[in-house]
């Protein structure tokens, strides 16, 4: 299995030779390749001389501090109003909080022989006027397809100027929505209709369609669609929800506040009993998000009945495969013992005499039409994650990933597949930095990172994919679904997303600095705890903490995933170190040295 399973000889004999001899690993940072390594062909270039970022020209505020950021030339002095400035980056970015006085602030610049001169005016906050107001119909629900049953109360909202005339059109009938609050003219209010739904037949499904909706403004006359349709249920009937994305979230309860239940696959289909807000509830009892579901339209299958089970092995883990008729929603859990994995709507399935390296035995139990799996992982086995993928024929995969083992003490990280992830990119530049894209933005930073990283990782035999590439069509938006599918496609041991920090351009950018790294699954935990330390001791960063998150880069159950903020590009000295070929080369370091302690 491409060299990542030990049979129990294999591991006696392991854990035998390491306690007569010490380690042969070298650690990334005793490597003499630093050239090497920071050959990418990428670079982040800046012209260095004194321009004013943020403001980059004279403005007004009612704030009573102004956070001034811009370039310098580091080889000379700046002064602001005569006095030094501090805090400047190792190329020159800086940095004040300026507080302000009523009325016009002058700050001159000097740098060398250039000068550069800005006028903040500070103005009292309005009292009046000056209120935002809008001119078209927004937040209009359903926001995303909605059920609801035949007879019940359904509130119909949206919002739209103030004292205008707004209607909404379902079903073929018109209703007048009254505006909830009084406000003045224009500004954003939200209008609403509750109505009784109509009687639909028991068994019985109906699609009253889209909500249409017009609005009559000071004279004028616009109209926009809801991008939801609303179903209504007769007594007895379901309407089929299939999950549209990766690792959606199963709640508890219908809130995203609510605890997680567990991740469920893309294409993974069951029946629709309840809506309330922004969720549906499930047949199996979870909640999930209304924008995580298509509604299926039509008959489709969704009661699993498995005609054949078998347990193979292959080059990256091993595999169950279950032959039936749908695609069911499910729980799943993976502990130091075992890992479960419960199917609803699902029978037929029959345990398995395994051949497996990972497991020791496999047992199924089905209960009120539903089955689950128990594997009991064998002593000094190590699944580190899961993959259960459907291919809409009825067909279900479950992947086992084993963890990871070291290699040899040249190329450590050899037989391993590694993601990594360059932040948004594309289209999407992240944050903009003290620089305001007169230098690197985000997404520039995170993609030099990402080379030099490759380059380490490669170096020590890893076989590493790019979900974003440096030449990244900068008019297209690369989206999350695809970064994440990289690392199930190709079976991955490691994902690692690498961003930058960034706070309000408004506040304080001088205060925030280091490196904090998010996690979901608890297979990620101590890999990020280890791997927090060793970045913040070779760039001699802040370490923050290691903090859990719900992101969709974190939510992989498939192998250790983390969203690395690698330091904040708002504040001018944290922006230079992230810009230096230092910071890229120490950083990838650090990361493929916590790699190594992890498989050893």
């Amino acid at each position: 299995m491409k060299n990542k399973l030990l049979s129990a000889i294999s591991i006696t004999m392991a854990v035998s030779m390491l306690t007569m001899t010490p380690s042969l690993t070298v650690s990334a940072q005793d490597y003499q390749d630093k050239s090497a390594v920071l050959d990418t062909g990428f670079t982040l270039d800046t012209d260095y001389t004194l321009k004013l970022a943020n403001p980059s020209k004279d403005t007004s505020t009612t704030a009573e501090n102004y956070y001034i950021t811009g370039s310098s030339d580091p080889d000379y002095p700046l002064t602001c109003n005569g006095e030094e400035v501090e805090d400047r980056g190792i190329y020159g970015s800086f940095g004040i909080y300026a507080p302000l006085e009523m009325g016009d602030n002058t700050f001159t610049f000097q740098n060398g022989d250039d000068t550069q001169t800005v006028t903040i005016t500070r103005t009292k906050a309005a009292t009046s006027g000056g209120i935002s107001t809008i001119t078209d119909l927004k937040r209009l629900n359903p926001s995303s397809d909605d059920v609801a049953n035949s007879g019940e109360e359904y509130r119909i909202r949206c919002t739209a100027p103030a004292n205008g005339k707004v209607t909404a059109t379902l079903g073929g009938k018109t209703y007048t929505l009254e505006q909830e609050a009084i406000a003045t003219t224009g500004v954003e209010a939200y209008y609403s209709k509750t109505i009784t739904l109509p009687e639909v037949e028991d068994g019985e499904v109906e699609n009253l369609g889209q909500i249409k909706f017009k609005l009559t403004f000071e004279g004028k006359t616009t109209s926009a669609t809801s991008d939801g349709s609303l179903y209504v249920l007769g007594k007895g009937a379901h309407l089929l929800a299939k999950v549209n994305q990766n690792a959606a979230v199963l709640y508890e309860e219908a809130s995203s506040g609510a605890n997680h239940v567990s991740l469920v696959s893309r294409g993974a289909v069951d029946s629709i009993v309840d809506a309330e807000g922004d969720y549906f509830k499930l047949s199996m009892g979870s909640w999930i998000n209304k924008s995580y579901v298509d509604i299926l339209k039509g008959d489709t299958e969704w009661k699993n009945k498995v005609s054949q089970t078998s347990y193979q092995s292959g080059d990256n883990g091993e595999y169950l495969i279950l032959e039936g008729t749908a695609s069911p929603v499910f729980k799943a859990y993976n502990t130091s013992e075992k890992i479960t994995i419960k199917f609803y709507n699902t029978s037929g399935v029959k345990a398995q005499k395994l051949d497996s390296e990972l497991f020791s035995s496999m047992k199924v139990t089905t209960s009120s039409g539903d089955t689950t799996i128990e594997l009991n992982k064998k002593d000094g086995a190590d699944t580190v994650g899961y993959d259960i993928s459907f291919d809409g024929k009825g067909k279900t995969t479950i992947f086992f990933n084993p963890k990871a083992e070291e290699g040899s003490s040249a190329k450590p990280l050899s037989d391993m597949t590694i993601v990594v992830d360059p932040g948004h990119g594309g289209l999407d530049g992240g944050a903009q930095g003290v620089l305001y894209g007169n230098g690197p933005v985000e997404k520039d930073i995170n993609m030099a990172h990402a080379l030099v990283l490759k380059n380490r990782l490669e170096s020590l035999g890893a076989e590493v994919i790019l979900a974003v590439q440096p030449d990244q069509d900068n008019s297209q938006k690369v989206e999350m679904t695809d970064r994440v599918e990289m690392a199930r496609e190709n079976e991955a041991d490691f994902y690692i997303s690498l961003h930058c920090n960034s706070i309000d351009a408004s506040a304080n950018g001088l205060k925030p600095s280091g490196t904090e790294i998010y996690y979901y699954e608890n297979n990620s935990k101590l890999l990020a705890d280890d791997m927090l330390e060793k970045i913040t001791e070779y760039n001699d960063r802040d370490a923050r903490s290691v903090i859990y998150g719900n992101f969709y880069v974190t939510r992989n159950p498939l192998c250790p995933s983390m969203l690395v903020e690698m330091g904040f590009i708002s504040n001018p000295v944290e922006y230079d170190e992230l810009c230096s070929p230092d910071s890229m080369y120490q950083t990838a370091n650090a990361i493929a040295d916590a790699l190594i302690d992890y498989v050893g």
